[in-house]
């Protein structure tokens, strides 16, 4: 044994899939304490499961191994410490996969090396052992990981060499309050809570100087943070550490990440604590309820020795500081900003700022450097923020900040918890609006997250009878498994759920909805479009729109009309946007050219993806009571028929019907109807008060719904069913199924004179909110209930000459109705 060494062991980590607050970094701690020790005369060794090199060379026998003094991960042990080696060991093939990631069978991503592989790196003549206790170690109850390390370090040391457990806290984490975790582990001999700096070292002093040493749980002391050695990053193996931050990437299978972790990352803290009292925080974990919460900061110096080292002694070329609260103080936060930059170094601040420290030179700085910023608003609501919350911020200051570093290019994040005791469903719908107005807005991410009572919280506090995770981690609580407090947690998932569908459908253009033409061979009583001109668009110009949106990255095309195979360049429509990269193609039709076996069979094999039928009838009468044409239903069902027997793999085929007081009763016939043609997707449309719709057309919304309920679960296990037009509350449990107002924010409607417009902006013109939606947990994706009038639409005359002026011609719209044109001025977006 070597006297006085101490081993520092950072262990692997299991996380839930759901996880958050950054655990391939929360070995910085134990690299940190590695430090001080050194720097107070303790000589100690490292071994962080998170850097541990993959075994390239083969071992040498196991005679030549035990007669060596191993102090790192050179050397390859068993769980038990002894030296082993098998035959193709000997002979130089691989032993054991460096530190990474992998799936485990329970679902969980064990981070870093394998517990054998950590422990196998361990020196064994150590005069004592601290090991580091993450978060996602999931106090108090013993963690597998944790507890299966403990075991073999007893196994190895027998009781003469004392194990100390350590938070090794330093900021950034949630934290949770086990003071009870000593007795999960029968292992270790003390358990130092909190920050470890100056706690830890006179443990093992004590320890260290024989007897009993102080046993038990210890409340560690606040360090100067002055006064602190940077990290003792020399001890780690770097290459294997990067590696492993790219083992996690590709593990998670995770596109664009908010804060990524590629190339030489690594952590850095430039301040400790939280000075403002969130009920939902976890920072500050030393400090008791009703005492004031600090921030204690590196100075100036201490801050540029830090960096410097870690860009210039360790190569860093990213860092991520994170500080519970960076800008809390103005001066320390530039201080850190101008260091960065003066050492050319990217940085991530991935846990919330303040939004009301937030400065334009800030926001110039970070330009560049960063690849989003965090602030945290909490809510949307004043009310809360200010009672529940008790945060001090006006929610003016997160409207600025949105707006400040869009006008900066500094790409924003935004910071939202719902579900907290006190807080209505109105307030959640409230705070979930917030959130998408300022990314409708200034695209300022929304990140909401569940209100979880942390141990040790006020809202913990305020929650007692909340119970803990099953499994002790607290992580997949933000995401996907809410508490429930005043709304409960079925009703929060479900608010959950319909934002993140709204925010998908916000993310666009994505979907081109084009009217090739007003004119059509039928005459539908509910027809959108039916008191306008009946005029073909313009081939030239159609073509123009399709290039136009295919720059901007659309790739989806829906053709409509009218009826669009009346118009005479339909398939070379199509055949144009296949060759200008569109990778879908729908065509909205009545079939009835289809009738024609030959133009059936040049339709379906233009390059369309999907061509829908419209069928508003189960026989020709209640058709022909719809489309206005007796013959329909005949030529309709025989262009079906055609289109079934030619398509080629690939084109999907469906049902289009739209449901009237005449064919409400029909929907189980129709969609029968449509599986004995050989459909497999039907589409059941809600009217909308556009052209010729009136009121007297529509059924009862609500029986309707109740006939298409019992018509959905008859057929969904069959086919592909969607439900357009309907608000979410009239089919409660099969909110999947409909396509809301709002999941047309992704489209754009080029018109037949080349008017363009986003979609759900033009239709919510007509749509009015009821007391109802107020708490409604689909508010904000729902557009509402549709008002239809009496009478239709007034006439919408096109002049001829306004098909076919240039796209930039200002005047090309000239004979819209001045009412209507400003309508769709305002509500067109960018085009």
């Amino acid at each position: 044994m070597r006297p006085g060494r101490v081993l520092v062991v950072h262990p692997p980590v299991s996380v839930a899939r759901d996880f958050i607050d950054y655990p391939y970094f929360v070995d910085l701690g134990a690299v940190q304490l590695a430090a001080v020790l050194e720097a107070r005369g303790i000589a100690c060794d490292l071994v962080d499961a998170y850097a541990l090199p993959e075994q390239r060379e083969g071992l040498r026998g196991a005679e030549d191994v035990g007669a060596s003094e191993p102090r790192g991960p050179e050397t390859v042990r068993s769980a038990a410490g002894e030296s082993q080696a098998t035959e193709s060991e000997r002979a130089g093939e691989v032993r054991h996969a460096a530190s990474s990631m992998h799936w485990r069978s329970d679902g969980r991503a064990h981070l870093g090396a394998t517990v054998a592989a950590t422990l196998a790196a361990c020196a064994r003549d150590v005069a004592a052992v601290v090991v580091a206790v993450t978060p996602f170690h999931r106090p108090p109850a013993r963690d597998d990981l944790l507890g299966e390390l403990l075991a073999g370090l007893r196994a190895r040391h027998g009781a003469a060499v004392p194990i100390v457990l350590a938070d090794c806290y330093q900021s950034g984490q949630h934290y949770v309050a086990a003071p009870q975790l000593l007795a999960s582990y029968p292992e270790a001999d003390a358990y130092v809570q909190f920050e470890a700096e100056v706690t830890v070292p006179a443990l093992l002093q004590a320890f260290l100087a024989g007897g009993p040493g102080p046993r038990g749980v210890h409340r560690g002391e606040q360090p100067v943070l002055e006064d602190m050695p940077v990290p003792a990053w020399s001890k780690v193996n770097l290459e294997a550490y990067h590696e492993f931050r790219a083992a996690v990437v590709r593990g998670l299978g995770r596109g664009g990440w908010a804060f990524p972790i590629g190339g030489r990352t690594l952590p850095a803290v430039t301040s400790r604590g939280c000075p403002f009292q969130c009920a939902h925080c976890s920072s500050n974990p030393d400090v008791e309820p009703g005492r004031p919460k600090t921030q204690r900061r590196h100075d100036p110096a201490g801050l540029r020795r830090m960096l410097t080292a870690l860009a210039q002694e360790h190569a860093a070329e990213r860092v991520f500081i994170l500080d519970e609260l960076i800008n809390v103080h103005p001066a320390h936060f530039d201080h850190v900003l101008e260091a960065i930059g003066a050492l050319g170094l990217g940085f991530e601040l991935p846990n919330g700022l303040r939004a009301d420290y937030l400065e334009p030179r800030h926001l110039q700085a970070m330009r560049g450097r960063i690849t989003t910023l965090s602030v945290s608003a909490e809510s949307g609501v004043q009310r809360v923020v200010d009672e529940v919350v008790g945060k001090r911020l006006d929610l003016a200051a997160i409207v600025r900040a949105a707006e400040s570093a869009a006008a900066a290019g500094v790409p924003l994040m935004i910071h939202y918890i719902i579900g907290q005791p006190g807080e209505s469903a109105a307030e959640i719908n409230a705070t979930l609006s917030f959130a998408l107005d300022l990314w409708d807005r200034f695209k300022a991410w929304p990140a909401v997250q569940f209100a979880t009572p942390l141990p040790g919280t006020r809202l913990a506090r305020a929650l007692p009878l909340a119970p803990p995770p099953a499994d002790h981690d607290w992580g997949p609580r933000f995401q996907r498994a809410p508490t429930g407090a005043t709304v409960p947690a079925a009703l929060l998932e479900k608010f959950r759920w319909t934002f993140e569908q709204r925010l998908r459908a916000s993310q666009g253009p994505q979907k081109l909805v084009m009217n090739a033409t007003y004119a059509c061979n039928n005459h539908c009583s509910f027809c959108a479009v039916g008191t306008r001109s009946q005029l073909h668009g313009d081939g030239e110009r159609l073509r123009e729109q399709l290039s136009h949106y295919r720059k901007q990255g659309v790739e989806l095309l829906d053709i409509d009309g009218g009826e669009p195979t009346l118009h005479p360049d339909l398939l070379g429509l199509i055949r144009h946007a296949r060759a200008l990269g569109y990778r879908a193609i729908n065509v909205t039709t009545n079939g009835r050219l289809c009738a024609y076996e030959a133009f059936a069979a040049r339709l379906v094999n233009s390059g369309l993806s999907s061509l829908l039928f419209s069928v508003h009838g189960a026989d020709a009468r209640t058709h022909a009571q719809n489309v206005g044409v007796a013959e329909a239903f005949e030529q309709t069902l025989a262009g079906v028929r055609h289109a079934v027997r030619l398509a080629p793999r690939g084109v999907e085929l469906g049902l289009n019907v739209t449901i009237t007081k005449h064919n409400e009763g029909q929907l189980d016939a129709i969609t029968a109807l449509a599986w004995s043609l050989g459909l497999r997707w039907v589409n059941y449309q809600f009217l909308t008060p556009f052209g010729r719709a009136t009121a007297m057309l529509a059924p009862d919304t609500a029986r309707a719904a109740d006939s298409l309920r019992a018509v959905i679960e008859a057929w969904q296990d069959r086919m592909k069913l969607q439900v357009i037009n309907l608000p979410f509350c009239f089919l409660p449990g099969h909110e999947a199924l409909l396509q809301g107002d709002l999941g047309k924010l992704e489209r754009h409607m080029a018109f037949v004179n080349n008017e363009t417009v986003n979609l759900a902006q033009y239709l919510a013109e007509r749509r009015v909110r009821k007391p109802v939606c107020a708490s409604c947990p689909h508010a904000c994706f729902c557009g509402g209930f549709y008002e239809l009038d009496e009478v239709p639409e007034p006439p919408w005359l096109i002049a001829p000459e306004d098909l076919v002026r240039p796209l930039t011609d200002p005047r090309r719209h000239e004979s819209v109705p001045a009412e209507l044109r400003e309508r769709l001025r305002k509500r067109a977006g960018p085009a």
